[in-house]
């Protein structure tokens, strides 16, 4: 590289980064990075590629205005005359030229799946470091999930760039999770121009819609269009009935505009224009929030537009045509409403005409999940493209020594809830709010966010809160398979809540329970909610309950449970956290994580505190967490412990890694998350005897619990504790046990739904003593594999490809067990008997070559490497060798035959 940047405090030396733009958008982004701090020190080379279209006159007219006299460079001459295929070819070629002509040390991309983008990443990635940047709303849901069936964004990252910039934590689950090997450099920057908005932020956590119209007054609505049609989402003829047919339902209350989308067509803008009363404005005019605030409705059907209509103000409904499999997700959000049909977008319309209210989603997902906000976005981002490094090719797996494995933690608990139920297809998770506020929420949000990342399952998020009958609620939930309520909260807190549950019973729905409660909090329930409580405890019998401890599940057994399912919990991954020091400083830090409350144990933190500076020891103290009101007047809050209050959880990892010891003084917790973090940290812990934590920390070196509560006892655990080097190997292993796709595994088949790692209902999980995996396979039973994602036939053959030529055969068995389940390819079922053959199975390796001698193609070639493969069976493939050679040479003796009866 012609510049690099130097390691040891001196700063970055000036790099001259690429930016590769494909339209207007992208212009804006690219400005808002020049912009951040510390950008002047390097040169910004913004680079796109358009042969005499309308993208290079859009970019420069966005230049000009927006960088500051800085030009874009086209890769090609508007006089060239190419093909369009030919443009493409040339496109990756002329990029890596340019990059080497002009000294590139970076590129900015911002859409790796574009015709233009995928093959600039193509060309650069394993060169210099690609930075992707995301630039829209990625996270759509889908009605169908059949193979194939899938949108660009969903491949969204799969070029294996040197890092990925996203807006917020659902597209980083998507990326880690979307397959089985993916192991991509995830940073959660926050989108550039969104997430660094204050009017935008107010908008989407104080909603606070226009005050109501006066009612029957004709509504102003805009439609922006997509081209459903040019995309090939929806056919073209459907998407016009679709179009035509809200315009007409909608007229009904006032006047509609429509606003196509930039990248229309010119066919689909002729047709437009023959609607009858609806105006069509001009498909490149901006409709930015000023534009939209003069709007009294704005439809769409799925599209980025909704950050705008948030800060304007405007109601917005996301339709969904019935035909449409791209959806977008339901988020709980009083000016966006999700609807499928043309007769639901007219009520809601209807409704706002008469009334002057707007009725948004009273559930779904919170916007948060999808954005996260903060101040430095363009700072952090330009940070990423400072660190980032090439992306390395795939290493290959290393070989798994001969014997059986010592089962992990995390699979242990994984063999205790599998094959359990046959999967059904739909979730509904029934609970109290919805947000990464509480520690009940987050493992259930950090589960079904993991889960739509490769599974096909509908969820619903249905917030109890919102509805005022038991009937509305069953109504919402009546095409869901499985209801899984969140912690005992809704039957406590609300009126429906146990109703609600029995009704659900009766009527023989799946209903499951993920209880995160303690003692503590069921003697204090059971004392202000005295009968709701005893409706809960009848019926807890008739639900599967799920646990976070073996402890809980055996409080849960004593009240009548006959069979709960422990499967923890876990908690979001923090892309890239600090460790803790190996060693403790000369002043250990103490540091403790959650709301200040006596369950909590503030007063005997605050005493072990006071105990430890009587005593001489130059320990500190530190207690993160916002203050409650359950803090007994006899609590001591001491002077020796900082307390930090409520900090975000960027600078609670920043804390944990500048301490050495995380303990938690709950006297009553069944499974704290806190407790995780510390250890993704390699905090050393200590924890009172009782806590859920000690079941799964106990005897791993770092971890001290104490049996008596006292402050004298704790003293003498953390002592014990800052004396011991912390197991990486034992503490990984917990960290396994309580990360995303373990605990997606385990939540995944205690409910029953498919999901990874999952073997055919009814076939045991592991062989019978005495019963090798490769009898099993001979008997005809079918061989677990593990997940394996639903994509496109095109990218499952270029990563069996990719794992062929690295050589990394468990992966390369999987994914080409899945092309074989669609379809027979002579080249993929020739690799994979080849890989068969070399791990000695041989009958499934002549199985497979059986296939490619009868599935066409070049017969000389197929014969041929049949014999090649049969040759490393041994004895066993010696007439298979003799054969194939045979027929090969019948097959070139044929072929030239042919030829020279043709003149050839």
């Amino acid at each position: 590289m012609a510049f690099r940047y130097l390691t040891f405090g001196l700063g970055w030396l000036s790099m001259r980064i690429a930016v590769f733009i494909e339209n207007r958008n992208g212009v804006g982004l690219t400005a808002q990075i020049m912009s951040a701090p510390g950008a002047r020190e390097h040169t910004f080379v913004p680079v796109t590629a358009d042969l005499g279209g309308d993208v290079g006159r859009w970019i420069e007219e966005e230049t000009s205005a927006r960088l500051d006299g800085v030009a874009v460079h086209n890769l090609f001459r508007e006089e060239e005359t190419l093909a369009h295929a030919q443009f493409l070819e040339e496109t990756g070629p002329r990029m890596a030229a340019f990059a080497q002509r002009e000294g590139i040390d970076r590129l900015i991309l911002f859409n790796d799946q574009s015709q233009r983008g995928s093959r600039v990443a193509r060309a650069l990635t394993e060169t210099l470091p690609v930075v992707l940047v995301q630039d829209g709303h990625l996270d759509f849901h889908y009605k169908t999930l059949t193979p194939g069936v899938r949108d660009q964004n969903w491949y969204y990252g799969s070029s294996r760039p040197a890092a990925v910039c996203v807006w917020g934590p659902a597209t980083a689950h998507h990326l880690l999770y979307r397959t089985a090997d993916a192991d991509p450099v995830v940073h959660i920057t926050g989108a550039l121009g969104h997430s660094d908005d204050p009017a935008l932020l107010r908008a989407a956590h104080n909603p606070a819609p226009r005050p109501a119209r006066t009612s029957r007054d004709p509504l102003r609505i805009i439609i922006l269009d997509q081209p459903l049609g040019d995309q090939r989402k929806l056919p073209a003829k459907q998407h016009r009935e679709y179009l035509k047919a809200a315009c007409e339902a909608l007229a009904e209350f006032g006047e509609v505009a429509i606003k196509p989308h930039p990248s229309t067509l010119s066919g689909h803008l002729n047709w437009l224009a023959t609607l009858p009363g609806v105006t069509v404005l001009d498909e490149s005019a901006l409709v930015d929030a000023a534009a939209l605030s003069a709007y009294d409705l704005a439809v769409t059907f799925f599209s980025t537009t909704y950050l705008q209509t948030l800060r304007a103000g405007t109601p917005l409904i996301l339709f969904s045509p019935p035909p449409l499999n791209i959806v977008f997700p339901a988020v709980n959000h009083a000016l966006l409403r999700n609807v499928g049909s043309v007769g639901e977008l007219a009520d809601v319309a209807g409704q706002l005409h008469r009334t002057g209210k707007f009725t948004g989603n009273t559930t779904g997902e919170p916007l948060t999940h999808f954005l996260t906000f903060r101040d430095d976005v363009a700072e952090q981002i330009l940070k990423v493209v400072q660190e980032a490094e090439p992306a390395a090719p795939a290493a290959p797996r290393p070989a798994v020594a001969a014997g059986a494995p010592r089962e992990t933690r995390a699979e242990r608990a994984l063999r205790a809830v599998r094959e359990r139920q046959t999967p059904p297809k739909s979730l509904a998770v029934l609970g109290l709010g919805f947000g990464y506020v509480t520690g009940v929420a987050i493992p259930i949000l950090t589960y079904t966010q993991a889960l739509l990342a490769h599974s096909p399952v509908d969820i619903r998020y249905v917030d109890l809160s919102a509805y005022c009958r038991t009937e509305d609620v069953l109504d919402a939930l009546k095409d869901t398979d499985v209801v899984l309520v969140n912690s005992l909260a809704p039957m406590w807190r609300s009126a429906l809540g146990n109703e609600l549950v029995a009704e659900l019973v009766s009527a023989g729905r799946q209903v499951f329970l993920y209880a995160h409660e303690t003692e503590h909090v069921m003697a204090y329930e059971a004392e202000h909610h005295t009968l709701r409580h005893k409706e809960m405890l009848r019926l807890l019998p008739e639900l599967t309950v799920l646990c976070v401890s073996a402890a809980q599940a055996d409080m849960f057994r004593g009240l009548g449970v006959a069979d709960p399912v422990v499967v923890y919990n876990t908690v979001p991954q923090d892309l890239h956290r600090a460790r803790a020091r190996v060693a403790p400083g000369p002043q250990p830090r103490i540091v403790m994580v959650g709301s200040m409350q006596d369950r909590k144990g503030l007063d005997l933190f605050s005493r072990v505190a006071e105990l430890a500076h009587t005593e001489g020891l130059p320990w500190r103290f530190a207690w993160i967490g916002h203050r409650t009101p359950r803090i007994a007047p006899a609590t001591l809050l001491s002077d020796r412990v900082t307390w930090m209050g409520a900090l975000s959880r960027e600078r609670v990892r920043a804390e944990l890694a500048a301490s050495d010891v995380f303990f938690l003084s709950s006297v009553d917790d069944p499974m704290p998350l806190s407790v995780v973090e510390a250890v993704q940290q390699r905090l050393r812990v200590v924890t009172y005897h009782r806590v859920g934590s000690r079941e799964v920390l106990d005897g791993v070196p770092g971890y001290r619990s104490f049996a008596d509560y006292t402050p004298q006892a704790a003293l003498e655990a953390l002592r014990t504790v800052l004396g011991e080097r912390v197991s990486e190997d034992e503490y990984r292993e917990v960290e396994e046990l309580f990360d995303i796709p373990a605990f997606t595994a385990r939540m995944t088949a205690a409910l029953g739904l498919p999901g990874p790692q999952r073997p055919a209902h009814g076939q045991p999980a592991d062989p019978a003593p005495g019963e090798s995996a490769g009898d099993l396979t001979d008997s005809g039973a079918a061989e677990e594999v593990r997940a394996v994602i639903p994509q496109q036939i095109r990218h499952l053959n270029e990563d069996f490809k990719r794992h062929m030529r690295s050589g990394n055969v468990e992966d390369a068995l999987r994914v080409g067990t899945e092309i074989l389940r669609r379809r027979q390819p002579v080249d993929v079922l020739i690799g994979m008997a080849e890989l068969r053959a070399g791990r000695n199975q041989a009958k499934e390796a002549c199985q497979l070559l059986a296939a490619a001698a009868i599935a066409g193609g070049d017969r000389g070639r197929v014969w041929s490497e049949i014999a090649r493969v049969a040759a490393l069976l041994g004895p066993r493939g010696r007439s298979i060798r003799l054969l194939a050679r045979r027929e090969s040479v019948r097959a070139q003796v044929t072929t030239h035959s042919s030829r020279l009866r043709k003149g050839h």
